[in-house]
């Protein structure tokens, strides 16, 4: 999931806060708002560094917002894949060095 893929950015550079907000969002409101700053950060950081973080889509993040709303614990997953994708690419950078 590209949020995920986005989120991941967070981990990788050891600011865990966005994800870990989104994976205890208790309510659609919650989920919504911390999205939101999220993305506005991602934005900061892409404007400086866009080779280093990943933007969704809108399409994306309608999608996301839609199955969070039939199903809440959609965000735990997407906060899990985010820190699964960082490892990832941690890991194929630093094979990269070597």
């Amino acid at each position: 999931m590209n949020i995920a893929r986005a989120l991941s950015y967070f981990a990788r550079e050891r600011a865990y806060g966005y994800i870990d907000r989104i994976a205890n969002s208790f309510s659609q409101t919650t989920l919504r708002q911390v999205l939101s700053e999220a993305l506005r950060s991602l934005k900061s950081e892409w404007d400086r560094e866009p080779d280093k973080v990943f933007m969704p889509s809108a399409g994306d993040v309608e999608l996301f917002l839609k199955l969070a709303e039939r199903d809440l614990s959609i965000a735990k997953v997407v906060s899990s894949l985010a820190l699964a994708y960082s490892w990832r690419v941690e890991r194929e950078e630093g094979e990269g060095r070597g």
